[in-house]
Parts: C-alpha cells; structure tokens; sequence
C-alpha cells in the first residue's frame, strides 16, 4: 500500500502518527466511489488524508488520558457520514477500544447513521475473529447481554496475551437524547474505562447538544465556570456526564452549520479546540453551483403563490409549474435509462410549504388531485383541455431544454413515459401526524414526490432530488436553520440540467448571503485548520448580512454586535486611548509615507480656501496601504479596535479578488508631509466631538464642502488626520476616517 504510507508521510507529528490498517483501506476500497484497480482513486486519497489529518488532533490512543474537543466542517450535504465512517475505522486500526456516534435526536436519523455505518463497516459481512466491531444501538442497563458483551470486550483488550488483531471495537450508535444518553453513561460507568481511548462523534454537533439556557444564565450575571446542573439543558447536561466517565476521549462535532459551535463562549465545555474542513468532491454541488455558477435553475416563487402572504384556496401556478419541469425530467429519465448509473438510480421531488402538517396535507392533497387530473387528460381523447396541458408541458420542456443537452424530443417524452411518469410516481407524506415520521424505501420505485417540512431538514437525505419546491419563508433568518433546509445541495453534476429550485425571493437573496457568509467562515478558519492553531486564537467575527442571524440566541452566553461597512464613513472615537501608541501610530504613518512623498499632490479645490481646507492626495495600492499602514496602526479603545478590525478583515477579503484595487489616500490640512496643520479638536466623554471639518460657507457659494465630502464614492478613502485634543496634553495625534463604497461593504457581526 505504497499510497498509504506517502499520505501517512504527509501528516508527520510530533505526538502521534496514525496508521492505517486493514480497516481503513478495507472500508475505503469497498467503496466503488473511492477505489480504483485495488487502489484509490483521487477522491479516495483526499478523503483518507483527511481523515488521517483528523485523527492526527483526536487523543494518541497510547498516552493515559486525554480529553479533547474538536469540530469537523463540512458542505450541506457533502459527504461527513463517509468522513465520520472513515474516521471510525481508522480509530480501530490505532486501537481506539469504543466509538460512540451521537446519531441524531429522531429514530429516522438514528438508523440512517446506524445502517451506514454497518454498511461502511461491513459488519454485516464478517464473522468469527474477521469481526473487529461489536455494533450496539442504544445500550443501557436493563439488558444483561449489553453489559456482559462489553465487559468482555474491554477484558480482551485488557488482556496482554490475548492477539490485539483479534480485539473488537465497541460501536455504538445512541440517540441523541436525555434518557438515551443517561442509561448509556450509567452502563458504561460500571466498567472500568481507565486506558481505554475513546472517541465520541456528534452527527450534526450544532444541534441539540448545546446548552439551550446559556443566554438565560447570562443574563442573570452566573459566570460561565459556576454553572450547576440547574444551569444547563438535558441533553448537554447528559454529554458532559457521559464524557465524565471517560478518561480517555475526544469529542468530535460534525456539522455543516458550525455557527453555534463557534460562537458559544469559550470556556464552555463544548466550545472546540480545534478545527478540520472537509472539502467536497469534485461531483459536489452546493450554494455556490445553484446561486452563482448556475442561478438560472433558481425559480422566483410570486408572492402571490406564498402561502404565509395570504390563504391559497388551490394548488398556485408555480406549483403546477415545477410538477411539470420534474415529471418530464422523470420521463426523460426512463427513456434514456438513467437509474443504470448509480448515482442516478432515483428522481425526487422535495415540497417543502411550512412547518405545519395542516400545510403538509394541504399540499399533499392538491399535488395527489394534480396527478389524478393530468393523468385522466393525457390518457384521454384529443380536446381543447388536453391540448392546453400540453402546451404547457411543452413550455416546461423548453425550460428544461436549455439546461439538458441530450433531452429526449418532447414527441416521445409527452406520450406514454409522461403518462407512466405520472401516474407511478408515488407521492408520500414525510412528518409525523401518525405518530411516527414515515420512513421512505427509496428500491420500491424509480420516482417519488415527498411532502414535508421539518422531519426533511437537518440530515435527511433526499435520493436523487431534482425538484424542489419550498415556499417557505426564512422565519427569523437564522443562518444555520436556513443552511440545513437546503437539500437540494449534494452530489448532482451529472443530474444537475434537470434540477429546479423553486423559492421566494427573500429566501433567494437569504441564500446568496448565507454563500458569502459561509465561504468568509472556512477563509478564516483555513489557517487554523492547516496549523492545527487552537481555536481560542480565532477572533469571532464574520461577514454576515444584517437580514440574517447567526444562530439561535438561547445558546449565546456572549453578546453579539454589528458593524454595517458600505456607502459611509469609519472614524477612530479615541486615537488618545492608549498614550504610548500615539507615537508608535505616528511612527509608522510617517514610515509609510516617507519613501512616497513624490506620490502627493495638492487637491483640486476652490482659490479661497483656507490652508486647513487644503489636503495633499495620493492614488496607492489598497493592498499597500492594508499591510504596510492600516495593520500596523492600534487603537485600543474597544469600541474602536474591534470596529477597525472588522474593517480590515473586510478589505482583505476584498484584496482576495481584487489584489490590484486602488485608494485615495488623503493628508488632511498638508501641503507637505513636513508642512501639515495639527487641526484642533475637543472631546467629549472622552471621544473626539466632531471630527469632519464642516461645509463653508453654510449657505451661498460653496468654498469648502467639508470632509466628509473629501472622497470618491466608488473608491476606497483614507483620510489621515493630526489632531491637537484642546484641554489635554494630548497633541500630533494621528487618527483616521475611511470611506466605505457600497460595493466593498459588507455587515459584520462578531462577539463581544
């Protein structure tokens, strides 16, 4: 396994190198997807790397203890069940004794992760001393089989003469769920777990495992490190517990919508240490692919076919639409053969209306009486009615076509294979009015339209979804909620023509945001990821736009706040704060300039003004002026410093497409940099009181239009003052003021 041990190379440490054994390569060569001629394939190389790049940070299974916390990023819909099955076999090959899976809050979720992992695994498969897995799904104290199974399998690794080859790994997938989690942790605290490495996987990390009172016990001043169990929520309460008992373990969050994770206060227990991107294989389409790459498979919903804008008494035309775009597709479908190609072996439509199961069967209903109608008119006689249907099919087909290149010809699709495409494509309810949340069995048909809501979102998967239709508006706008109803993101280039998304237009721009927001997270945590830098390092602030929150609030324990950047001004309130940085601000603006006098010129302006109204300017480099002045200046008043942080993260994204952009770079009241007027200013509450030399004259004929006025709307501004703070010593401090444009804004929001 020569490829093996050059990635393994790659990811030298100094604490511990993991190895790969038979496990890890069994798994990842079972996989047709990843192996290629006994070997792997591009794919199967990066998801091993990966994988050996996260187990790298997991605890050396050879020291004594070890008591780590670390989250694992990927896409909606990406590919972390493979990464967290890899992970899994690759514990067992570094003789990790048990692996626990905190598989989801439904039973739904629980069996998807469940049957996955046996799948992965192939525990199934393999008896006798080929087993290496005993696989136990919600254990707890009231079997005696449970307690006995674990017990000896701890005994034979216990046992020095017993062949550690032979040894099995205790799999264990829970429910994530209070009572679930509290008979686990009472089973598991009979053993003797000492030197016995464990790894926790939380699927969906950011849901349900968090402490849900946080921002309660915030506000009632109770420190963070003095919280009682009175204090937390159940299911956090019951981790904590279960992670307690294990005096070897790492903690791993997997999740796609990190938010919560990353914005709880640090000291909490469940806040990372550290942090692994998975990065999508090349198959993979996600916001990106559907909102900028391809936003003509994004449909506009009217307002007036919004449930949640005013009462539907039937079925709305987008609706109608969108049935029509995915039963053709299904048609398409059968003609061409397409379930031949596994990746294709199912076409799924999603309709997602609104929470409520009254929405559900609303819904249900029409798109069942939908299908009644045009099946009984295209089996029909040749009259108006069918004609209609079929010009309106034809419609659909157009649209269809400009995304399809080998679309069959609508003559063949609209006969039979359209008929049959309707009339046998089963339409199925998924919520839990009967108790229980359906179950879909994705082998029984080819096709399948599924109505829902919540019980789709998080971590279902929809096999083969080509058409989605989702009136749903974005509620409170929290990102993460948002993030994870997006289902239609996932593995679909080869399908990707005949995939619709049908959304209103909040909801559109929600996502386009969302996209920014998502890709300015993972550009700041790169750095963390490749240097396995710990994540209390991180500064929390990112581009976020002001339509959207960040996560829920209950699990805040810290305040967050926002900058708006975009069409105004940034000023420094107290370039005095810190005395010792005036002269070290001063030192470094005069170090930048110096070498580029000559760049200067006077400002055009009126023959009347005063010399304070005379500013020398300079077209730079943005980038120049980022690293070589703006990142070398401190302000330390809190206020201001955290603000001006944010405004260079800002301009550094911005640097990220635009590396050659350029500035104005204003000397305010300077004919010379050895000739430049200390402006007099007077503070108040300690802040300067007005900056911004006003309009003169106020009325008539304008000599001076302030400074306010001194920028180009379309191009970055700097504005460099020195001041002389009436009533104090303080004198020659330098301050700035920075214009935004509209089109380099963004909206920060950040912890405070």
């Amino acid at each position: 396994m020569p490829e093996l041990i050059e990635i393994q190379n790659k990811t030298d440490n100094p604490n511990w190198n993991p190895f790969v054994g038979d496990e890890t390569f069994g798994l990842l060569r079972s996989n047709s997807k990843l192996a290629d001629g006994g070997g792997l394939n591009e794919t199967g190389r990066r998801v091993l790397d990966e994988t050996l790049r996260i187990m790298q940070v997991c605890g050396n299974p050879v020291v004594a203890t070890n008591n780590e916390t670390g989250i694992v990023i990927g896409y909606v819909q990406s590919g972390k069940t493979l990464s967290f099955t890899t992970l899994t076999a690759l514990a067992r090959d570094n003789h990790y004794q048990i692996v626990i899976v905190l598989g989801g809050t439904t039973k739904i979720l629980l069996q998807q992760s469940t049957d996955r992992l046996i799948k992965d695994l192939r525990i199934n498969s393999r008896y006798g001393f080929e087993q290496k897995w005993l696989q136990l799904t919600n254990p707890n104290l009231d079997n005696q089989v449970f307690e006995d199974s674990i017990t000896d399998t701890l005994g034979q690794w216990a046992d020095n003469t017993f062949p550690k080859d032979k040894c099995k790994t205790i799999l264990i997938t829970v429910m994530k769920n209070g009572t679930r989690l509290r008979k686990l942790a009472s089973l598991l605290q009979r053993m003797n777990l000492q030197g016995v490495p464990t790894l926790i996987i939380d699927d969906e990390g950011d849901q349900a495992s968090l402490n849900t009172r946080a921002a309660r016990v915030a506000r009632q001043g109770i420190d963070i490190e003095d919280l009682t169990e009175n204090d937390v929520s159940t299911i956090y309460k019951t981790i904590n517990a279960l992670r307690n008992i294990l005096p070897h373990h790492t903690f791993l969050q997997y999740t796609a919508t990190p938010q919560a994770n990353l914005f709880i206060n640090i000291m909490d227990r469940l806040s990372p240490n550290f942090i692994k991107l998975l990065t999508p294989g090349d198959e993979y389409t996600g916001g990106i692919t559907f909102f900028e790459e391809n936003p003509n498979l994004i449909i506009e919903i009217p307002s007036a076919d919004l449930p949640s804008a005013q009462p539907l008494h039937e079925a709305p035309n987008s609706l109608l639409r969108a049935l029509k775009i995915f039963y053709l597709g299904v048609a398409s479908g059968q003609v061409l053969k397409l379930d031949r190609d596994p990746s294709q072996r199912n076409r799924s439509m999603l309709i997602h209306p609104s929470r409520l199961q009254d929405d559900h069967n609303t819904f249900y209903y029409w798109v069942n009486t939908i299908k009644e109608s045009w099946r009984r008119l295209l089996t029909g006689t040749v009259n108006e009615e069918k004609a209609e249907l079929l010009n309106e099919f034809l419609s659909a087909y157009n649209d269809l076509q400009t995304t399809v290149p080998n679309l069959p010809p609508f003559e063949q699709l609209s006969g039979l294979d359209l008929v049959h495409a309707i009339q046998y494509t089963p339409i199925t309810e998924v919520n839990a009015r009967q108790g229980t949340t359906t179950q879909v069995n994705w082998q029984n048909s080819y096709s399948k339209i599924l109505v829902g809501g919540q019980s789709m979102d998080r971590g279902f998967t929809i096999e083969g979804l080509t058409v989605t239709y989702m009136p749903r508006n974005i509620g409170v706008g929290n990102v993460d909620t948002i993030q994870q109803r997006a289902r239609f993101f996932g593995y679909k280039k080869k399908y990707l023509g005949y995939c619709r998304v049908f959304l209103d237009n909040v909801t559109i721009d929600s996502y386009k945001n969302i996209i920014e927001h998502e890709e300015d997270v993972r550009g700041q945590l790169e750095g963390f990821n490749v240097n396995n830098r710990h994540l209390n390092d991180w500064d929390r602030r990112v581009v976020l736009d002001s339509m959207l929150n960040l996560t829920r609030a209950n699990i805040l324990y810290d305040d967050l706040e926002r900058d708006r950047f975009g069409d105004k001004w940034f000023r420094i309130n107290a370039p005095h704060d810190t005395e010792e940085f005036i002269q070290t601000n001063r030192e470094t603006i005069f170090n930048f300039l110096n070498p580029k006098a000559t760049s200067f010129v006077q400002d055009v302006g009126h023959v009347k003004r005063t010399v304070e109204q005379k500013h020398l300017v300079a077209t730079l480099s943005i980038q120049d002026c980022l690293e070589n002045l703006l990142n070398g200046l401190r302000f330390t008043r809190k206020s201001d410093s955290s603000t001006y942080s944010s405004l260079r993260g800002i301009l550094k994204r911005y640097l990220r497409d635009n590396p050659n952009k350029k500035c104005l770079l204003y000397l305010m009241s300077a004919t010379s940099l050895n000739d430049w007027k200390k402006r007099i200013r007077k503070l108040r509450k300690t802040e300067i009181q007005q900056l911004f030399q006003g309009r003169n004259p106020k009325i008539g004929e304008v000599i001076y239009p302030g400074d306010s006025e001194i920028k180009d709307d379309n191009i970055l501004t700097i504005q460099i003052h020195l001041l002389n703070l009436r009533d104090t010593c303080f004198t020659n401090v330098p301050t700035l003021a920075i214009w935004i444009p509209e089109h380099i804004g963004r909206d920060i929001i950040r912890q405070v």
